[in-house]
């Protein structure tokens, strides 16, 4: 489930493989927020058995809401009332798929279902059009493209014809005419793209911010996600640290390029999500083994306003 970009990178960024602290034996897959910011949602990994999870975020004690006793899960967003989930689904016997499901875990039923991969389940601000990420059948499953479909299932449409070797989770912006997400190119380095949803042919921006102490191969993204505002945008990227590169967290203004650094020395680092309120962030930081491989992963909250982190502590998985 890793994916190997170049730079030497393991790109982790909606199913990143980190060993959650309250766990020593499990693995945490991605951060979402609910619309109200009282409920976190994160995939957990355990003896090859992947569950979705809730956290409430005054308490930090998970909860899980998925029974899958086969197949991987991942990748769970929110739907803008709160009411429902989506995320993906991999049957072992078949391809991804889109599953949309309501907040406590009843009532899923599956959606896109392809022949190939489709991940990375988005909805829309009206709540009735969920956006994905879809590959190609082999030998061409490494190209993807962005789609819509409504929340029935219907009406599924190719949004982007790129065939991107990599992309993010579209984030889409608070009015609903666009949309950012992580790009990259089979040659071609890491971009955040932004695209107009009335026509994705091609973006309408394309943002390559230069961070202090980048690699020297090129910037190297993850998580864009629109703030509130629609003015701007809060990512991850890499600069060289004391002990490797460090993953830290920044703004950019949209219309003016102007870059704002949110943290420093993360260290490894990702998964990062933004509250609704625009205010608060979370991500996790990873620690290492002797071999120095990242395998354990903490939450921290960030004051996007101060810039001050925190640890958040989770408990219950299991």
């Amino acid at each position: 489930m890793l994916r190997i970009v170049p730079h030497g990178f393991i790109v982790l960024i909606l199913l990143s493989s980190l060993a959650c602290k309250a766990s020593s034996k499990g693995e945490i897959h991605g951060i979402n927020v609910s619309p109200d910011g009282k409920l976190l949602a994160v995939t957990f990994v355990k003896d090859k058995s992947f569950f979705i999870y809730r956290i409430p975020v005054d308490t930090g004690r998970a909860s899980r809401i998925t029974q899958n006793e086969s197949g991987e899960e991942g990748g769970v967003t929110f739907s803008p009332d709160g009411k429902l989930m989506a995320y993906s689904y991999v049957p072992t016997d078949g391809h991804q798929r889109i599953v949309v499901m309501n907040v406590d875990g009843s009532s899923p039923r599956s959606f896109a279902e392809s022949g190939t991969a489709n991940l990375y389940a988005t909805f829309a601000p009206t709540g009735t059009t969920i956006y994905f990420a879809r590959s190609y059948p082999p030998p061409n499953y490494h190209e993807w493209d962005i789609f819509s479909m409504h929340l029935d299932g219907s009406d599924v449409r190719q949004l982007t014809h790129e065939n991107f070797y990599h992309i993010s989770q579209p984030s889409i912006a608070p009015d609903g005419k666009s949309m950012v997400l992580l790009t990259e190119g089979f040659d071609g380095p890491h971009r955040i793209a932004v695209y107009s949803l009335a026509h994705p042919e091609r973006p309408t921006l394309s943002l390559q911010p230069h961070v202090p102490g980048e690699p020297g191969g090129g910037p190297i993204f993850a998580n864009p996600q629109y703030l509130p505002d629609g003015k701007n945008i809060l990512f991850m990227a890499a600069s060289n640290g004391k002990h490797g590169f460090d993953y830290d967290i920044y703004r950019l203004e949209i219309a003016t390029g102007l870059l704002d650094r949110l943290t420093t020395g993360n260290g490894f680092a990702s998964d990062l999500c933004v509250f609704p309120d625009g205010k608060t962030a979370i991500f996790q930081k990873w620690h290492s083994a002797w071999h120095g491989t990242p395998n354990v992963g903490e939450f921290y909250l960030l004051d996007v306003s101060t810039h001050k982190t925190r640890p958040f502590t989770v408990t219950g998985l299991n």
